[in-house]
């Protein structure tokens, strides 16, 4: 290999490496892109994972509320049909009443 030969290989290498060198630049200054892309989706993850905390809090609250209302309402089912029975008593009792008042009326009349 003569002198102008290396010579001319020597600058074909070094724009090849010129080259390769401006893309490896392209591709850092994209992964940066990415890097910082990244670090935004992480970013509104990290938020969304905060407020799935808060509402799974929130739905063990109301979960909890319900149960002990539903505890409450199963004590007094007992009471409501008592209740119950004492209306249907008193409604015999003045269905009965109107019978006589009507009956009473009838002798007066």
């Amino acid at each position: 290999m003569t002198n102008d030969e290396y010579g001319r290989l020597i600058e074909f290498i070094g724009r090849r490496f010129d080259e390769v060198d401006a893309k490896l630049a392209e591709h850092d200054a994209r992964f940066e892109r990415i890097d910082t892309q990244f670090g935004e989706v992480q970013g509104q993850i990290e938020h969304l994972y905060a407020r799935f905390e808060r509402l799974e809090q929130e739905y063990q609250a109301i979960v909890g509320a319900l149960r002990r209302i539903e505890h409450k309402l199963d004590g007094e089912q007992p009471l409501r049909e008592a209740l119950g029975q004492e209306l249907s008593t008193l409604k015999g009792h003045v269905t009965a009443l109107q019978s006589r008042i009507e009956e009473l009326e009838r002798r007066i009349a």
